[in-house]
């Protein structure tokens, strides 16, 4: 094994022979026992030297083990001894490739071994083998200092029982799974599969500019997207930070309170670089955001505004369903009113029509949805402002009274509706950020909801990463 470039590991030994491959990819048969030291032959050269019919003539050569060689891939380790256990645990023995290093103390270049200490570690099963790792541990003595120390362990790290491949292994589907599936998948605690998420949230996080830690500096994007969701429905809620430019999670916020928001937005670095946040029609989340970003433009997530007016449609045909006539005709049809009108089949399409026909203050206020939803599909900057005044002179000449009351809304958030057309042909929304928070909601479902947010927060924060 010594003459391999890199150590490795060997599933099986087969009786005799062990099967390598040779730098050039051919396979090579090497000879186990230590008195046959001719050399290795390549396995073309040993068929042309053996009659056809020896190669297939015992039935002991067909059903021996298939061996495997795989590089153990730690730096700075050379391959001792590798051997099967009979419980089916690989065990390997290693020792540093080093034969000095520095004192810790004075940075005195030593080469003078005091002892070696065998140290048990644990790696990355191999099909489904366990690996322990034996790792000899070598202290050498300084001359300068008349002290003895032990050589960096850069395999598993200082007091590591595992290799940090291990650890990250572990550490990545604790991200999306609950950590007590993925505790008893590898055999260890639940508490263990929780410093190993941590390890990998810490580098996967760093890489993007964020920190574990709440409360640090975020980086600050160009189009910001700002949503809520709820831990605990009517109790506790938290805010959702987004960078609609990368499509990635900043951060995650405890509370929704403008104060709060506040806070969350001041950790911005550079408050003057937001060119938009995109959020719903909410009063807290503008109010923060024209405190701690005077300069970014805020826009009203045309989502959220046609979903207004759906309310107000789904409004007019409840009141129609309690009457007499629409309480059999409109049970179980309202979806026709409120899906898009390309979304229905033809089918769907006439039972509509013949709906809208009997009750036509329903089919006005589905016309009058439908057409705000073509103004935002085919207007522009400079004919928005006009065809939103047409729409909102429609609907109170001849809209619904739930219609009329819903365009208050669209007095006071005027100037945010008409800003989506402003940084056209990016349409600036947060579908995004919704689809984090439907994510999550799966996440709290999963793990059967979370009284640590700060685990939540991490789950969220890696899904993105």
């Amino acid at each position: 094994m010594s003459s391999q470039p890199y150590p490795t590991k060997r599933l099986t030994i087969n009786k005799g022979v062990s099967i390598l491959w040779g730098e050039n990819g051919e396979k090579v048969l090497k000879k186990a026992c230590p008195s046959l030291d001719e050399g290795s032959k390549t396995l073309s050269s040993q068929q042309e030297d053996k009659p056809m019919l020896q190669q297939h003539s015992t039935e002991e050569e067909a059903n021996q083990e298939q061996g495997i060689v795989v590089p153990l891939e730690l730096e700075g380790l050379r391959l001792l001894k590798q051997e099967l256990q009979p419980d089916g645990t690989l065990r390997i023995e290693v020792i540093g490739t080093n034969e000095r290093a520095s004192c810790p103390h004075c940075q005195n270049v030593c080469v003078k071994r005091h002892d070696v200490r065998p140290r048990s570690k644990r790696d990355v099963p191999l099909r489904g083998h366990g690996v322990e790792v034996v790792l000899y541990k070598r202290r050498f003595w300084c001359l300068r200092c008349r002290k003895a120390f032990t050589e960096p362990d850069q395999a598993c790290g200082r007091g590591k029982r595992t290799t940090l491949r291990l650890r990250e292994v572990i550490g990545k589907p604790a991200s999306s799974r609950p950590i007590t599936h993925v505790a008893r998948e590898y055999g260890v605690g639940p508490r263990f599969v929780q410093g190993c998420q941590q390890t990998v949230a810490s580098m996967q996080l760093a890489k993007r500019g964020l920190s574990v830690e709440e409360g640090k500096p975020l980086p600050t994007p160009r189009f910001l997207g700002i949503d809520e969701f709820a831990r605990r429905k009517g109790q506790r809620y938290d805010t959702i930070l987004c960078d609609l430019d990368a499509r990635q999670v900043l951060e995650v916020s405890a509370g929704r309170k403008q104060d709060e928001v506040v806070r969350l937005l001041e950790r911005l670095t550079d408050c003057e670089g937001v060119e938009a946040v995109s959020m719903d029609m909410s009063e807290t989340f503008r109010g923060a955001v024209q405190l701690c970003l005077p300069r970014a433009c805020i826009v009203a997530d045309h989502f959220h505004v046609i979903q207004h007016v759906n309310k107000a449609v789904n409004k007019v045909i409840g009141r129609w369903a309690k009457k007499e006539e629409g309480k059999h005709a409109l049970e179980g049809q309202r979806h026709l009113f409120l899906r898009n009108q390309e979304d229905l089949s033809a089918e769907d399409e006439q039972s509509r029509a013949t709906l809208a026909a009997a009750f036509p203050e329903i089919g006005t206020a589905w016309q009058l949805k439908e057409a705000l939803r073509t103004w935002y599909a085919e207007a522009s900057a400079e004919t928005a402002a006009a065809g939103l005044d047409r729409w909102i002179a429609a609907v109170k000449g001849q809209g619904p009274k739930e219609l009329r009351q819903a365009l208050s809304a669209f007095r006071n958030w005027r100037q945010e509706i008409l800003a989506f057309f402003d940084f056209l042909p990016t349409r600036l929304s947060n579908g995004f950020v919704e689809g984090k928070n439907n994510r999550t909601k799966a996440l709290m479902r999963q793990g059967f909801g979370y009284s640590n947010r700060r685990h939540l927060r991490l789950r969220i924060l890696l899904e993105v990463a």
